[in-house]
Parts: C-alpha cells; structure tokens; sequence
C-alpha cells in the first residue's frame, strides 16, 4: 500500500498550519533552546524511529544539559547522554508511520511526565517538529551515527541473522508476515548447509524456527550485538534492517511494494551492501531466499 492511501485512522495527517508550527517551534528548539528537553513520546514505527526521529534528538542532545526521551521499553540504547522513560502505547495499536497520534494527544503525555518528574521551564520535541523531510533537514538536522560500529571485529560467530516478522498491527501490513512453515523450511535448508544461524528481534513480534538460535530480546542494545557478530541479516523489510544498516551488518531483504524498497535504498546512510530478494506479494520462497544467502555469502 503506498503511504499516501494509508488511511488516516491508522497514521496521523499534518494539516499546512501545523507543518508550519512545526517549523516554527523547531527553529526555537535549535537557535534558543533552554536547559531541559522532553523528546516523545514516539509511539511510530521502528525503522522511522532509527531513520528520522532519534537521528533528530541525537543532533539536539549537545544543546541542552538534560535530555528526556520518553520511548518504548528496550529502545535506550538509541539515545546515548539521555535519560530514557518508557511510555505504555502497545505497539499493536500505535499506528504507521510516526503514529495515529496527535501532536496535541502527544504533547498531553509529555507534559504529565513532566509534572511527574518534577521537571520545569523546559523544552517539547514531538512528531510535529519531525513531520518532514525538510524539517529534518534544515530545520532540526539530523546526525546520524553508526551503532557500535566496534562490534564488527574479528570472525563473526553467525554466518546468517534472521528476523522474521511476526506484527498482528492494526491495519493492512498483516500479509508481510512471513509464513511460518517458510521459516522452518528456510531454516532447515540453511542447517543442511551447515550455516550457523540464530534470530533477532523483539520475541512478541518475531518469529523463531525450531533449529535457529533464539537471541530474539526486547533490549535494542542485545539485538546490535547479534548483528555485529553476524555476516547478514535475512528478512522481511522491516525496523531490524534498518537496524543492521545502522550498525554497518549487509542485509537480504524483501518487500511487496518497490517504493519500500527505494526507501530502504535512500535511508542506507553507510552504504551497507543490500540485496532484494523480491519486491512483490506473495513474497520470495524459501528456496529462492537460501540460494540468493549462498551466493552473497560467497561474496562478502
């Protein structure tokens, strides 16, 4: 489905003026900032979280002398010289793209925190000041930066990463689930090959076949230690690719819709090699997928 047809039940729309406050309130953020930052909630999906949004609390964190990130649980390791909270939004119900949210609904949920905390005279970066590429860009900026770019050292201890999605969200992406039986017959092929394999991903939100390791784990900072020790990473476009991008680990990927792809493409920051499997429904077979992993695996 392409983003533009999501339907607004499931993803918020930003109206003209409120692009405009966006821009507005980013400026101040950036030129006249004052001593304490709330960044979030950020209730979005994942990829979008490491592409966009912490790129963007990253880029303020010097700005300021505390910085707040309300996120979800397992996700601190993004947000290095922060003090992360974790919201209680169920990622089930959360919405595409930056959330179903509201900036204003958002805003409510700092602000509590912040009462909470007992926290004053204080600074909000909500979605609203993220809600475009330009924003991004020339309002905020962004800095990006490797994810324990040390980690790549010596013999990796996994020749193949898989996640395999498993989301029941709210809204139309049920489909790129891959299909169970496909993950133990993916599995099964790759252990005849004699290729050592485990998993990642959040363990609610994953699958793991029998015969893989499971290192599937809630905490983020786990996940990109995995990645590090792993020559690829195998699965559906989802956030963990975006992750293994961050963290510099090549990645085997497929998607139903090519503008999914060309996303992936432009959010490569490093320029980690990528392969597509496929870029239509229903997606690769196992057979097609453990051969394309033989052939890179050859090659890196």
């Amino acid at each position: 489905m392409n983003p533009e047809k999501i339907p607004k039940y499931i993803t918020y729309r930003f109206s003209f003026l409120e692009k405009v406050l966006g821009a507005f309130q980013g400026l101040r953020l950036r030129f006249l900032p004052r001593r304490i930052l709330i960044a979030g909630p950020y209730v979005g999906e994942f990829g979008h979280e490491l592409m966009e949004w912490q790129a963007c609390v990253r880029a303020l964190v010097p700005k300021y002398d505390e910085v707040h990130v309300l996120a979800y649980p397992g996700r601190d390791f993004l947000y290095p010289n922060c003090r992360v909270h974790h919201h209680a939004i169920k990622l089930e119900s959360a919405g595409y793209k930056h959330g179903r949210f509201s900036p204003y609904e958002l805003e409510c949920i700092a602000r509590a925190k912040a009462s909470e905390l007992g926290l004053m005279n204080y600074d909000l970066m909500g979605i609203l000041n993220t809600c475009t590429k330009y924003h991004r860009k020339y309002i905020l900026s962004s800095r990006f930066e490797p994810l324990f770019p040390n980690e790549r050292v010596g013999t990796p201890n996994f020749d193949v990463a898989f996640h395999f999605r498993q989301v029941d969200k709210d809204g139309p992406d049920k489909s790129r689930n891959y299909p169970e039986a496909w993950c133990e017959r993916l599995a099964e092929l790759c252990s005849k090959a004699k290729l050592k394999m485990c998993c990642i991903g959040h363990p609610n939100y994953s699958y793991c076949p029998d015969g893989i390791e499971d290192l599937r784990c809630e905490d983020l900072h786990s996940s990109v230690k995995t990645l590090g020790n792993s020559r690829i990473l195998v699965g559906e476009l989802s956030g963990p690719i975006h992750l293994a991008q961050l963290c510099g680990c090549p990645v085997l990927f497929w998607a139903p819709d090519q503008w999914r792809i060309d996303n992936c493409n432009r959010w490569n920051i490093f320029n980690v090699p990528t392969f597509v499997a496929g870029n239509d429904m229903p997606p690769p077979k196992p057979e097609r997928v453990f051969q394309m992993i033989e052939s890179i695996l050859k090659t890196l």
